[in-house]
């Protein structure tokens, strides 16, 4: 499932390629959302500290939202960013009722889901903890 939403994302920032057969995590936020705006700064450090994890950060706005707000975010720069207008983030979010943001779903090596919640619960560092491990 992975595979299908990172393939059809735009990116406004791509500081590596997704690899195969690497764990993946997808965290969903919006500009407007202030939780999802006080993780930036933790979405840019859980990318340096756990770069065996492809982790890329997906709103479904338009590209120029997104933009205005990377440009005044600086540690934006230092992640994964991206949009999602093909809806495959929103099927994903469906399938497993999610209404609320941001959201992380965290995938292991073969694509599977693992672990999904809010990016900033212990829950998500211990998952992404024991799939950093190579």
């Amino acid at each position: 499932m992975s595979s299908a939403i990172l393939s059809n994302l735009q990116y406004l920032t791509q500081i590596k390629e997704p690899q195969s057969n690497q764990p993946v995590m997808i965290e969903c936020f919006a500009t407007w959302c202030p939780p999802c705006r006080a993780a930036i700064p933790h979405l840019a450090q859980m990318t340096k500290e756990y770069s065996n994890i492809y982790i890329v950060s997906v709103s479904q706005e338009p590209i120029g939202t997104v933009q205005q707000l990377k440009d005044k975010m600086q540690p934006m720069k230092f992640y994964n960013l991206a949009i999602d207008q093909s809806g495959q983030l929103q099927k994903l979010m469906t399938q497993h009722q999610v209404n609320g943001i941001p959201h992380a779903f965290i995938f292991d090596a073969a694509g599977q889901l693992m672990w999904h919640g809010h990016p900033m619960d212990e829950e998500c560092k211990e998952s992404l903890e024991v799939l950093n491990i190579v």
